[in-house]
């Protein structure tokens, strides 16, 4: 448990730093995001929080920390945002592609991944979003496995 706590104010300090540093413009857009997920790969799902904090219109850092059995999962992706012409209705889908570092902390040894990530945010309101993504990592000489996550997170 003591490990979920430290990974878990880990990532949250550097979300605080990363979001104070953003440039204003991108802080007064409703692009931040903040919710549970859940992580399927590897024949296991994990539960955690994800987020998303603009970097610019197009650009977005990903921050996130699961929770596997016996440790934790943390890492963030750079990702680029294409965001498409709205119709009519109120949703909103922005697929975004981009690149990822992971720190696998389960098995103690803090195995470190990179991976090309892809997937797509659909703002069903002003203040919630939906998202799904696809991590596929670089290599698998660890054990490492392809990740589908599903979430949800509230807009700011």
């Amino acid at each position: 448990m003591k490990k979920h706590v430290f990974g878990l104010v880990r990532i949250c300090a550097s979300v605080a730093a990363l979001a104070m540093c953003a440039p204003a413009q991108a802080q007064t857009v409703q692009n931040n995001t903040i919710g549970p997920s859940v992580q399927f790969g590897g024949g296991q799902s994990n539960f955690g929080i994800d987020s998303k904090f603009g970097v610019s219109d197009n650009l977005s850092l990903r921050p996130y920390i699961y929770f596997p059995s016996g440790g934790n999962d943390f890492g963030t992706a750079l990702t680029y945002d294409f965001h498409l012409p709205t119709t009519g209705n109120n949703l909103q889908i922005t697929p975004f592609v981009g690149g990822a570092v992971d720190v696998n902390n389960t098995t103690g040894s803090g195995i470190t991944t990179a991976s090309l990530v892809g997937g797509a945010d659909l703002n069903l309101t002003d203040t919630v979003q939906l998202k799904t993504g696809l991590a596929v990592p670089l290599s698998t000489d660890s054990g490492q496995s392809t990740a589908v996550t599903l979430g949800a997170g509230i807009r700011f």
